[in-house]
This record gives structure tokens, sequence and C-alpha cells, in this order.
């Protein structure tokens, strides 16, 4: 009998179940923590287009030239750039590289330091400067001597303290 209860248990139970109604369940949840955030696209970054082409130095008047016998080539005094001129060729140093020219207005090529003469790349372009400065000082007092001396004739045929021709400054 305690099997037939059983039996007649879960017979009940199932009619039952089959005239229970749906039971339905909904859960919704909702978090705002203002508003969502804005998507960015940045721009790409500019192209940087390395300059190969003819640089521009600005040079409104044809610069003088001094001769500095240690260095062997002339080097400009008073230009805005320090120009060097060597073999009938203008020689500009500026940030980290040099440039060429057949004139001193331009236009001036970029050229690798191995293209540039041995005699010019020698030499630290401090130095250059420090012997271009030397001989300019040199320069101006061999003139102010020049034009102080009332014993020179005008032709200089009457001169009491011979020269050598050395020692005269070189310009260009």
């Amino acid at each position: 009998m305690n099997t037939g209860m059983k039996i007649a248990a879960a017979a009940a139970l199932l009619a039952a179940a089959g005239f229970a109604p749906e039971a339905q369940a909904k859960v919704n949840v909702n978090i705002n923590l203002g508003a969502p955030a804005p998507f960015i696209v940045s721009s790409p970054a500019p192209v940087v287009v390395e300059q190969r082409g003819p640089r521009r130095f600005v040079i409104d008047q044809r610069p003088r030239f001094l001769y500095t016998p240690d260095l062997g080539f002339y080097v400009s005094v008073g230009a805005p750039y320090d120009i060097i001129y060597h073999q009938d060729r203008y020689y500009i140093y500026e940030g980290g590289e040099w440039y060429r020219s057949s004139n001193y207005g331009g236009p001036w090529v970029r050229v690798r330091q191995n293209r540039v003469p041995g005699r010019i790349t020698r030499h630290r372009y401090e130095d250059i400067r420090s012997r271009r400065d030397y001989e300019y000082r040199r320069a101006e007092n061999w003139e102010r001597r020049e034009r102080s001396r009332p014993d020179r004739d005008r032709d200089g045929s009457r001169d009491r303290y011979p020269q050598r021709d050395g020692d005269s400054p070189r310009w260009r």
C-alpha cells in the first residue's frame, strides 16, 4: 500500500501541476553614471618632409673674405653667416650640416661631410672662427698703421719701414 499511495500522490501532483497558471518574473537593473565618454579620434601626426633641395640663406650684399694663412682658405667677415671660400666654391656650416654653392648668393645645396675639402673639415668650426677673428684684428691693425704713417708717399716709393708682402692682409 505504500507503493500505491506513492503512485496516487504522484498522479495528484501531476494533475495539479498541469492546471496551475504560468508564473513569469522579470528583473531590469539600470545604473546611470552620467553621459557616455566621447569617442575621440586624433588626427594623424604631421608628416615631416626632409628638405633635399637648395637651402635659402639670405645674404644681402657680397661679403668680404679674409685669407687665413693658418687655415689655407678665405673666411667671410661681417656676413650674417660664416662663409668659407675655397677652390672657387663657397661653404656654410649650419645646424650640423655643410652647404655648398658656386655663388655666395646661392643656391645652397647640402653636401655630405666627405664632399667638403679636407683642408676645411680638418679644423673644428670654432677654431676656424677664432683664426678668422685673429686675422681680422691683425688686418685692422695693419690698415690703421698704414693710414697713420706720415712718411709714406702716396705711391709707396719712400718707405722707411719696409714690410714683407706676406705680412699684409689678403682680402677677396
